[in-house]
């Protein structure tokens, strides 16, 4: 449960409007112990306008430890990533120090960085990399010196892995930097709010469906950002259980709190990648979230500066009155440097150019984004999300009461048995329904309708991934539609003339 006390940071940031002008000098002022603890989140693929809700602050109601930190803390709404890659795109939060070409993420291409600068000063350091290594084993002596795989840590254990590092945070006289990298929330998008999967670890329950075949149709788009949102939701909770652990060990008030990302993520329709910048996509790959609370602080400020993941490391710096001992190419997020920035600046993938656009045309094309994804994905409750996707949303809630049977066109339900056997012990609730229309003849879309034990719980359209002449579907439904046990899932067709057509049961 969120104290009262986390309630009322969260509504003060309500008042805090977007893309404002900048806070004053005193953000990193606030009064708080010599040598205080620092937790240093870096998440990963995390376009920080999708917190927000229509009137451009932080969507409470999805969001709500967000937007309580938020609260608490310096938001820095208009902060950007330097590059668009994790692993340089990591090491620059870590190290202040623009990426170059042939660099690895490891302590040999980056022997200076925070883990040195507090580390020299005494810190004990606890790092949690996910795709780096860049503290030194004078002071983790413990972690890997080689770069982890990102591919098998993306396909299981992300959330065991922050878990255990929310239990590595206990009081202790020794200040302490804990610093976490999370593939989060990066695809594969498999988490509910809840923490629980909607589909078992594995592969994509349509292959193809979250990569460059699946980028070309806008309802398999908005079905795909549907699923971000809820693992976003999940981040979220994570991010409570952070602060929540803080507070329990009574360090909370005490200590430096960071949080950011590596950089965002496109939802452009149509352009085969998501994640190389350009001057089409640098309104979502570009923002990324920094909130920053300084040891005392206890009041949120919105910081309209355009920031940067560069700067950091150099504001933990300035916030804890360490020096670097080495010269970094960002600055402290409250510098008047970082104030003065009218321009954002991106290197591209390959390093032949840079990316640049003013501050003001970069805020009015994300505000394009936001309305785009408010239109087709709502805001508030999470209840909000399953039923603002897809036609014929007014059937919603409607009961199955008749209808036809397939006339030749029949479709199937991938992982159908799961459905006969849902158990929330598992951690699995199968809200994910997907599969394949056959015979259909036809290289055009249907409307859809999916029942679950009777009740119409979703609907969507049917889709064709680029070049497949496979007719394909898929629907996310609410988590508490499934009861455990054995659950009725159908799949329908809505004919234009509003009638339903049975193409699949489980």
């Amino acid at each position: 449960m969120r104290t009262v006390r986390a309630v009322v940071a969260g509504l003060l940031v309500l008042v805090l409007p977007l893309f404002g002008c900048s806070s004053s000098d005193g953000d990193a002022a606030a009064k708080g112990p010599r040598h205080p603890h620092a937790v240093l989140i870096v998440f990963d693929e995390f376009p920080s306008d999708t917190l927000l809700g229509p009137d451009g602050r932080i969507d409470a109601g999805r969001f709500p430890n967000f937007a309580a930190l938020a609260g608490d803390a310096t938001w820095f709404r208009n902060a950007h990533t330097a590059y668009d890659s994790t692993t340089k795109a990591v090491p620059l939060v870590l190290d202040g120090i623009r990426p170059h070409p042939g660099s690895s993420p490891i302590v040999r291409d980056h022997p200076h960085s925070i883990f040195t600068a507090l580390g020299r000063r005494g810190y004990r350091i606890v790092a949690s990399e996910e795709a780096t290594a860049m503290c030194p084993a004078r002071y983790c002596p413990n972690e890997r010196r080689r770069r982890p795989a990102i591919i098998p840590n993306l396909k299981g254990g992300r959330a065991e892995r922050f878990g255990q590092f929310i239990r590595s945070i206990h009081a202790s006289k020794r200040p302490t930097l804990w610093m976490k990298h999370a593939l989060l929330p990066h695809g594969p998008w498999v988490y509910l709010p809840s923490g629980h999967h909607s589909r078992p670890e594995g592969p994509e329950l349509l292959p193809g469906m979250q990569t460059v075949p699946g980028f070309y149709d806008d309802y398999l788009t908005n079905h795909n950002e549907q699923r971000y949102l809820l693992q976003l939701g999940f981040v979220d909770r994570l991010l409570g259980g952070t602060i929540e652990r803080l507070k329990s060990q009574g360090m909370y008030d005490d200590t430096l709190i960071v949080v950011t990302a590596d950089h965002g993520f496109a939802w452009q329709v149509g352009v085969p990648t998501r994640r190389s910048v350009s001057r089409s996509n640098v309104n979502e790959l570009g923002p990324v979230p920094l909130f920053v609370k300084a040891p005392g602080q206890t009041h949120g400020r919105a910081n309209g500066a355009l920031a940067q993941t560069l700067d950091v490391t150099p504001t933990i710096a300035d916030v804890l009155n360490v020096p670097l001992g080495y010269q970094a190419d960002g600055s402290s997020a409250f510098s008047r440097a970082v104030r003065a920035r009218r321009q954002v600046s991106l290197t591209t993938r390959d390093f032949s150019s840079i990316v640049r656009m003013s501050g003001r045309r970069w805020k009015a094309q994300r505000r394009g984004v936001i309305r785009r994804r408010l239109s087709h994905l709502g805001s508030g409750d999470w209840a909000s999300l399953y039923t603002s996707l897809g036609p014929h949303r007014e059937l919603i809630g409607r009961d199955v009461t008749s209808a036809r049977r397939p006339t030749g066109v029949r479709a199937t339900i991938s992982l159908s048995p799961s459905f006969a056997r849902v158990r929330r012990s598992s951690g699995v609730v199968p809200c994910q329904i997907a599969g394949r229309i056959h015979d259909s003849g036809a290289a055009s879309e249907r409307d859809l309708a999916v029942a679950v034990n009777g009740r119409i719980e979703a609907v969507g359209r049917s889709f064709h991934l680029k070049g497949e002449s496979a007719e394909s579907y898929a629907v996310m439904v609410p988590e508490d539609a499934l009861r455990d046990g054995r659950n009725k899932v159908e799949v329908l067709e809505v004919t234009d003339e509003g009638a339903m057509v049975l193409l699949a049961r489980s």
